[in-house]
């Protein structure tokens, strides 16, 4: 009988274990340390991609396609310069300050919603990474389970509503890759999905992301090169030499072909309309 007791409390207790072992669930800033463990950190990046942008407007064009080449200089330097010979526009991001530049002309510095994307591609140590994300408007105190499609994530940031979507980092438990990044702001909520990450030397980086604004498909980035670079000039990210140098905005200064650029920065506010 004592026999049969013990077994049972022996069962009982290595349930309870088990069950305690699957519900532990890390806290934000080890969760982040493990991302950056998994993707690294190289000492910069040089990639190529075209950003396809929904021309939902014009019918007979149904996307505006923009080819950018993308200069990573770690730690959280970035630059996108567009590659076009009828214009020049770049825009660059250093120690979370940004500004934007179309034609020699400063056009913002303020960092475009829907290019919020390479947040998780920038900021490559956990302390920095977590700093992006609250500042994303994320709630980093939360941690929890849940399942995207078919795939198990950890998920940080804390649901508003039961039901309602949400500002947060979906990464997948078993790879710890980010699959899924969401901010809301402003009212608006864009969503960010990143596929086929691949590794090139030790650091982990997606082909492609697709951006989506009120659930409804924004834009999609496809990587065309990626090859690990340094040795980039430090003048490139520096935003203080690049206020001084350029002139701030004037719409009456900017031409046609830099017009149409920032009209994409502006689509915001008709998407935001839409939704009023």
């Amino acid at each position: 009988m004592k026999k049969r007791v013990c077994l049972i409390f022996s069962v009982l207790f290595f349930i309870l274990l088990s069950g305690m072992c699957e519900a532990f669930v890390p806290q934000a800033p080890h969760l982040l340390n493990l991302v950056i463990k998994k993707i690294k950190r190289p000492v910069g990046i040089e990639a190529y991609q075209t950003k396809k942008i929904l021309n939902y407007k014009d019918t007979e064009k149904e996307f505006l396609e923009l080819k950018e080449k993308l200069y990573f200089l770690y730690p959280n330097r970035l630059r996108s310069d567009i590659v076009s010979d009828t214009r020049t526009s770049f825009s660059v991001e250093s120690d979370f300050k940004f500004v934007k530049v179309m034609d020699g002309i400063i056009v913002s510095h303020d960092k475009p919603l829907v290019d919020m994307y390479t947040d998780i591609l920038l900021y490559r140590d956990h302390e920095s990474l977590l700093t992006q994300l609250n500042l994303a408007g994320i709630d980093t105190s939360k941690v929890s389970f849940q399942r995207y499609k078919d795939t198990i994530c950890y998920v940080i940031g804390r649901p508003l509503e039961k039901g309602k979507p949400f500002a947060g980092l979906w990464i997948e438990k078993d790879t710890f890759l980010p699959l899924k990044y969401v901010v809301k702001k402003d009212g608006m909520l864009v969503e960010f999905f990143y596929y086929n990450w691949q590794q090139f030397s030790k650091t982990f980086y997606p082909m492609q992301v697709s951006v989506f604004l009120e659930n409804q498909l924004f834009a999609m980035v496809n990587v065309k090169s990626i090859e690990l670079k340094s040795g980039f000039s430090l003048s490139l990210f520096d935003i203080e030499h690049i206020d001084r140098l350029y002139s701030i905005n004037d719409s009456d200064s900017l031409d046609e072909n830099s017009r149409q650029v920032n009209e994409l920065d502006k689509r915001l506010e008709d998407f935001k309309k839409l939704y009023e």
